[in-house]
């Protein structure tokens, strides 16, 4: 007659209750997509509720590049996913994942005829035929003290429940973790493959950054608009701001990348992660309108109570306009240096027959707020406890060459000698300090685990 312990051990807990079919969801192609996140309104204007509650892990592999062993972990981290899904529902009131792969996984644990085969290419004059993923890079007005990170893999959890993420986190990459709610696992740990390098957390949510930025004596954190979801003071998810559906994938938009629908890359993305330190007290030094201004343009006149200005299609500004307004006022905002490259500029037709209007979005942000100093952990270099206000930005686009046109009118330099414009006036760059930067390819979700494993 089998033990206790193995009866217990055999019996399929997940079943009792089965936390993920309380909320049927068709999981979408895309891992970036969130089932489940809803909408509210702010003075009339559209805003997601994301999930609350946010950790990052940089991890490198911990197995040499050998196939078998590639295809190994392959299919252990899917188990591992699929058993995390069975317990908690796929949603902000579950967990939510995403596995993205650095440069060096492709180059060191894929063969270079079949990487060649299968990446994403640019076909952007002056990058054609680059991979769409390229290494990460400094850019004009970076610090001196900016760390370009090489990890292998990034793995996203987001939860409306911390220790939803806490015990994923604990069961994926503990040998302690061997339950998720209370219900044993027996698939879920995968901690032997990574050498963990950073975990990063973080929250976003109406108040948050306010709460507990003044809880923990952050400088300036008292200033923070009440209910604003960023520290400096706006709203982070407005809907007209977020690339809709499978917008930000390689193939969706076309004349950015050479994949198609077919693609082994389709649904997948180029993703960015950073870190950034914000200096709060040289922020609210501004007036709200000043605010305002360097946020989005110097023709808005939204009221201090409106911390979710529209951002409708309509509301989009272009180059000549972006180009009359910095001549005009001596000054440029952040959302219409961005706009141009980040927002199609005229009627277009997606790679799946989707129509969308002029000024509609395409590049897709799931930033959010920090204040660790830089990291909760890392193996890479020094974390100080002194709490410091901060984002871990998270952007999908097209390519890693179309972020990088982003992030350069992000400094604009070339506007700033042209009309003599202060430091200040040029969007919100003065204000932020970049410490860590990096490059991923974000997989769609059949290929999460070890993408082109089962090809070697």
């Amino acid at each position: 007659m089998a033990s206790t312990e193995q009866a217990l051990a055999d019996f399929d807990w997940a079943r009792v209750l089965d936390y993920a079919k309380r909320v049927q969801v068709e999981p979408p192609k895309t891992q970036y997509e969130l089932p489940g996140v809803t909408e509210e309104t702010h003075h009339g204007v559209p805003v997601a509720v994301v999930p609350l509650w946010h950790a990052v892990v940089t991890a490198r592999l911990a197995f040499p590049p050998e196939p078998d062993l590639l295809r190994q972990a392959q299919r252990r981290l899917e188990a591992a996913l699929a058993e995390v899904e069975s317990i908690y529902p796929l949603g902000p009131g579950g967990i939510l994942s995403q596995v993205a792969y650095g440069l060096n996984y492709f180059k060191t644990y894929i063969p270079e005829s079949l990487a060649e085969e299968h990446m994403p290419k640019s076909t952007r004059a002056g990058s054609e035929g680059q991979w769409a993923l390229i290494d990460a890079i400094r850019f004009p007005k970076d610090p001196e003290d900016l760390v370009l990170e090489q990890f292998d893999i990034n793995f996203h959890f987001k939860s409306d429940y911390r220790e939803h993420i806490d015990e994923v986190l604990k069961a994926l990459f503990f040998p302690e973790g061997r339950s998720l709610n209370g219900i044993p696992v027996e698939s879920t740990y995968v901690g032997d493959l990574f050498k963990i390098t950073t975990i990063r957390r973080g929250f976003a949510g109406h108040d948050m950054p306010r709460t507990i930025g003044t809880r923990l004596g952050i400088p300036g954190a008292e200033k923070i608009p009440p209910g604003a979801m960023l520290f400096m003071g706006f709203t982070s998810s407005h809907v007209h701001g977020l690339a809709a559906g499978n917008l930000p994938s390689f193939e969706t938009i076309p004349g950015w990348t050479d994949q198609t629908p077919d693609s082994y890359f389709a649904g997948g993305t180029a993703m960015h992660l950073s870190h950034i330190a914000i200096d709060l007290d040289l922020w609210y030094d501004l007036s709200h309108q000043d605010r305002l201004h360097r946020m989005f343009n110097p023709r808005r006149t939204e009221a201090p109570e409106v911390l979710s200005p529209d951002q409708a299609p309509a509301t989009s500004t272009f180059k000549a306009e972006r180009d009359k307004d910095t001549e005009t006022y001596k000054l440029v905002g952040h959302n219409e240096q961005m706009q141009f490259l980040s927002r199609v500029e005229e009627e277009t037709v997606t790679a799946y027959g989707q129509r969308l209007e002029k000024g509609t979005v395409f590049f897709l942000r799931q930033d959010f707020d920090t204040v660790e100093n830089p990291f909760e952990f890392s193996s890479e270099g020094p974390v100080s406890p002194q709490p410091r206000a901060g984002v871990h930005f998270i952007g999908f686009g097209p390519s890693s060459q179309h972020f990088e046109l982003m992030r350069r009118e992000m400094d604009s330099v070339d506007l700033q000698q042209r009309y003599g414009l202060a430091d200040e006036n040029v969007g919100f760059t003065k204000f932020l300090h970049t410490t860590h930067r990096q490059n991923y390819l974000l997989p769609p979700r059949a290929h999460r685990s070890f993408p082109l494993a089962e090809l070697v």
